[in-house]
Order: structure tokens, then C-alpha cells, then sequence
């Protein structure tokens, strides 16, 4: 039997995802109820599925190495499959999935000149020899487009930006309920919350809601996961997502949300995508954002998302101005930042990995580095060795093991935002 592989790739414009980036691989950002690496799972089961990305993530998302190439045991007419981690595989591309099984040869698939995917014949891919698991590097694309036969255009959703998950989360959320819910929808048993549109609410095992509880899936599918809890004077409005094990205590979840495994969300949440093991417990607005894991909001941290005259938002990413070419921009936060009590959030707002905000002022800065401490005009650096510690008592508190993997994250981490921390430091704003 020829053997295929399937490998997901995170190619060059990983930085477009940043600051989620620098902890995450694109195909492991959450975007409506899966990541794009369980949506190939899922279309492509029964191959060998690898993964590769930048080096310095965590080996769970690095499935890939030299030695791993040198010995695909497929016959020597066997394929590779490649598949760009910024594009979302769903149903209605169907046609193109069988495509991919049952083409033989060589064909490069582009979208808007990006690499979205290539099958390429097991001995082409073992000739691009160490790059072949690298491709997250300059030039990769090119090479696998020069290694193909033919090229081919294709029309398929694929994220450019960090925004766009979140742009696109409630059509996304509809998708993944079509795909993955529909079939099991409407049988509920979750206690006493009152329900409006049974039919498009999937609930899974052990979720149990409490009195004077509201979920309404009438303007879209409403998905949670098993062991959720819901506590009184919530309100949940789908589209949404709701992680295994998330507990919501309270206040409102609106317009297309969400939320990963493991969280505490409370107050006022709308349209936002939070990858889990996050606490919002308290009052406060946050829409049309991205937040990573294990990040904190103190009490009545609140973010815009609107400019007070309606302009196109921009954002700052590693110094470099995009225009989002859209009017509804929240907050971008990292993994491990903790945001004290009475902060407020900037339109546009990008803050990275294990950041120390406090101070109960508002952060006009529109990007603020890695490891940085304090608030626009009291600005220090977070030391490496009490960003550990404090990690690791964050995910112990979860029965999560901080490994040796993670510690090497954060020194990663630190070290490439120095020069950018510096600089921050140095700007830092009057308070007159």
C-alpha cells in the first residue's frame, strides 16, 4: 500500500499572528470550537499527521524533524501532503480534500500567491532534506513551488492576521456546529438555566447550569463543552464556544465568543476568542479581542474596541504599524500577562508575553513588549526567574506541570524582546 503523509506547516508570515505567536503555532490558535490543526485531524483520518514550526515552541507542536524524514517508511511513489497552518480545512471543501487523497504527481495549491498546500512525491520532499522541516523559513514557499509540476489557485478561508479569527469567529462557530455538533444537538441535560433554541445547543457531559441562568442559541449555535459550569445571571448568546471546564459566573458573553478550556469568565465579553486556563472573573468589558492562556484580568480591566470617531483601527506589531482595514479592533494579549485591577485598554491594543500591568490607569501605548512591567509612565522589566516562578505556580494551581520546555519558552522569549523592552522602557510617558 502507498503510504501518504500529511504534514502542517506554519510558513513565513508567522509574525502576522504576534503577540499569540510567540508562544502558539498558528494551526494551534483556537478559531471558532477547533484549531486548524484539529480540523485536519478530522478530514484526514487514518494518515500520519506531523506538525512543524519554529524550533523554540514546545516539542508537543513540533512533530517533525530531520530524523523523522529520513525514515517515512512509504513506498518511494508515496506523497507528501502539505498543509499551510493558516488555513482553516472545513466540509464545504470537500471536493478538494479528496483531491489531495487521490491526486497523484505534483501540484502546488495557492491562495492569493500564499502556499496554502502542495502534494509533492515522497522523494521530491526528502530532496529538500532539512529545509523539508524547517518551513516556517525564508524561502520554503518558493522552493516547494519550484519542486512542484504545476500550480493551481484555490479558493479557501485562510488567516492573515491575528484579527481575522476573531473577525470570523461566529461564521466559524456555525461551520464547526454544522460539522461536528448538529447531529448530537438539542438532547440537553444541563440543570436549570432557561434555553432558547434547543435545537441549535449542544452540551456536553457533566454540564450543569443554575437558576436565573439565560443561554439563547436563537441568533446562532451555542457549543459547551462537557464539565462547564454556569452560574446564576449568566447570560449566553451564541454563536459561542465554551471550553471543557470553563466555569461562567456571571455577566454576558455576546456576539460570536470563544472561550477555551479551563477559564473563569465573568462581566461583560463580546465577540472575543480567550485560548483557555484564563480568569475574567470579574466586572469589566472586553470585545472584539484575542487573549492567550493563562493570562489574568484583575477587576474592571475594560478595553475599547470602538474609536470615539469611527476610524479604521490600527495596530502596531513588533514596531510595524498594519492597518486592520476594519473599525472593530479590541485587545491582542499574550500568554502569562497578568493586568491589574481598574486597567483600562487602548483600541488596538497589543501586549505580549508575561507582561505586569497595574497601576489602575489607562495604557495609551498601543503595543507593549514582553516581560514588561508597570503601566505608561512607571515602566520596568518583569525578571525572568519571577516570571517563572509565577508560572509555575499559575499552572499548578490547575494540576498543570511547568516543564523544562516551558522554562526554555520563556528564556526564548525574553531574550528576543530585550532590545523592544528597552526601548519601551526608555519612552516611558509624563503622568502631567
Amino acid at each position: 500500500m502507498v503510504k501518504k503523509y500529511v504534514i502542517v506547516f506554519e510558513d513565513e508570515p508567522f509574525n502576522r499572528f504576534y503577540p499569540l505567536s510567540l508562544s502558539h503555532p498558528v494551526f494551534n490558535l483556537l478559531a471558532g470550537a477547533k484549531t486548524n490543526l484539529e480540523r485536519v485531524i478530522h478530514h484526514f483520518r487514518g494518515y500520519e499527521i506531523y506538525t512543524c514550526c519554529r524550533p523554540h515552541l514546545p516539542d508537543v507542536w513540533n512533530r517533525m524533524a530531520a530524523d523523522d524524514l529520513r525514515n517515512l517508511d512509504g513506498k518511494p511513489d508515496g506523497g507528501v501532503i502539505l498543509i499551510n497552518g493558516s488555513v482553516v480545512v472545513r466540509a464545504c471543501d470537500r471536493q478538494w480534500i479528496n483531491e489531495l487523497k487521490n491526486r497523484d504527481g505534483s501540484v502546488a495549491y495557492v491562495h492569493n500567491g500564499i502556499l496554502v498546500a502542495a502534494l509533492l512525491p515522497l522523494k521530491s520532499f526528502r530532496d529538500l532534506g532539512e529545509e523539508a522541516v524547517s518551513p516556517y523559513t525564508e524561502g520554503f514557499s518558493k522552493k516547494i513551488l519550484e519542486n512542484s509540476e504545476k500550480t493551481e489557485h484555490i479558493d479557501i478561508l485562510r488567516f492573515s492576521y491575528i484579527w481575522d479569527p476573531m473577525r470570523l469567529n461566529s461564521e466559524l462557530i456555525e461551520s464547526d456546529f454544522e460539522e461536528y455538533f448538529k447531529d448530537r444537538a438539542g438532547k440537553i441535560d444541563i440543570g436549570e438555566p432557561y434555553c432558547y433554541g434547543k435545537s441549535d445547543l449542544f452540551a456536553g457531559e457533566g454540564v450543569s447550569g443554575d437558576a436565573a441562568a439565560v443561554i439563547d442559541a436563537r441568533k446562532g449555535p451555542v457549543i459547551i463543552a462537557g464539565g462547564v459550569e454556569i452560574k446564576p445571571f449568566t447570560f449566553l448568546e451564541g454563536p459561542a464556544f465554551i471550553g471543557r471546564g470553563t466555569k461562567l459566573v456571571g455577566g454576558k458573553l455576546t456576539g460570536g465568543c470563544s472561550i477555551g478550556a479551563g477559564c473563569r469568565i465573568g462581566g461583560e465579553v463580546e465577540s472575543t476568542i480567550i485560548i483557555g486556563n484564563t480568569n475574567k472573573y470579574h466586572e469589566g468589558f472586553i470585545g472584539h479581542s484575542y487573549i492567550g492562556q493563562w493570562v489574568n484580568l484583575g477587576a474592571l480591566t475594560t478595553n475599547s474596541d470602538l474609536a470615539n470617531n469611527y476610524s479604521e483601527i490600527r495596530v502596531r506589531q513588533n514596531g510595524a504599524v498594519i492597518h486592520t482595514g476594519h473599525m472593530k479592533i479590541g485587545s491582542f494579549i499574550g500568554d502569562h500577562t497578568k493586568i491589574g485591577i481598574g486597567m483600562t485598554l487602548n483600541t488596538g491594543a497589543v501586549i505580549g508575553f508575561s507582561c505586569n500591568l497595574f497601576g489602575g490607569s489607562l495604557i495609551l501605548e498601543k503595543e507593549v513588549p514582553s516581560f514588561a512591567w508597570g503601566n505608561d509612565s512607571i515602566r520596568s522589566r518583569v525578571k525572568l526567574k519571577d516570571a517563572i516562578r509565577t508560572a509555575e505556580i499559575v499552572m499548578g494551581r490547575r494540576d498543570f506541570r511547568f516543564k523544562a520546555e516551558h522554562s526554555r519558552l520563556f528564556e526564548h522569549i525574553f531574550d528576543e524582546s530585550q532590545k523592544r523592552r528597552e526601548s519601551w522602557i526608555k519612552r516611558k510617558r509624563s503622568v502631567s
